[in-house]
């Protein structure tokens, strides 16, 4: 056997060579999606979704294929074309469409203000997959976007176990509290997330905030200093727990 820590050239060209020895085509194909698949993924990083559009549409001329339609809708949601998103988007709204697609659906509708259309659509996907975390956060986003602060917390409670991001939820779950002006129990959602190390300047915002609220001043003002989101901590950590909220 050969030790590649030792000959790591030899084996980079063994290597090279026994791949020359395969198909040409398959290994042309290969080469060419390994490269297409960089590519998307640097423009991704960058978000420049103008340039991912423009990939998906000419992948979706050459082959009508239903991932990269998903992909280009998903794209124009995220580059804030709603509508456009849906134009693409709808020849997949079918009876054996993923809850995936339901989901991006709902969003879409959702950024355009038509809740009630946007809920039709999460509990489509939700009826497929009961479980599914992702819908079940996104309908306590648009529980929460209606007014229904009760049931979006539910729905966040339900969806926290199962969330990729559990932080994500809790914070959702914490601005309902906020709302609610029960500053106590947001804090306490927040404080063992932040003092885990996550870092996160939205949750941050709403820690300080609950904690100014509640009558924490010195451990708001703590924060403020840390994360130097002021040059007068007092000052700011003394106009939170005096500003009137909703």
């Amino acid at each position: 056997m050969v030790n590649c820590s030792r000959y790591s050239i030899i084996c980079f060209t063994v290597a090279w060579l026994m791949v020359g020895c395969s198909s040409n085509d398959n290994f042309s194909g290969s080469y060419k999606n390994n490269v297409s698949h960089a590519n998307e993924s640097l423009l991704l990083k960058v978000k420049n979704y103008s340039g991912l559009i423009k990939m998906k549409r000419d992948e979706l001329k050459k082959s009508n294929n239903s991932k990269v339609r998903y992909d280009l809708a998903n794209y124009y949601y995220l580059s804030q074309d709603y509508r456009s998103s849906m134009y693409y988007l709808k020849p997949l709204l079918s009876s054996g469409a993923s809850p995936d697609i339901y989901l991006l659906q709902a969003k879409n509708l959702s950024e355009l203000g038509e809740f009630k259309k946007s809920l039709q659509f999460v509990d489509i996907a939700l009826n497929k997959d009961r479980s599914n975390s992702d819908g079940l956060n996104l309908k306590g986003v648009i529980q929460a976007q209606m007014g229904d602060l009760d049931n979006a917390l539910v729905s966040f409670s339900q969806a926290r176990a199962g969330y990729r991001q559990e932080e994500d939820v809790v914070n959702n779950m914490a601005m309902i509290y906020i709302i609610q002006k029960k500053y106590t129990e947001a804090v306490q959602l927040l404080l063992p997330i932040y003092l885990r190390g996550y870092n996160n300047s939205q949750l941050e915002h709403n820690l300080v905030f609950a904690l100014a609220k509640s009558g924490d001043l010195r451990y708001a003002k703590d924060i403020i200093k840390k994360r130097s989101y002021s040059k007068h901590p007092d000052l700011l950590a003394t106009d939170l727990f005096n500003v009137q909220t909703f």
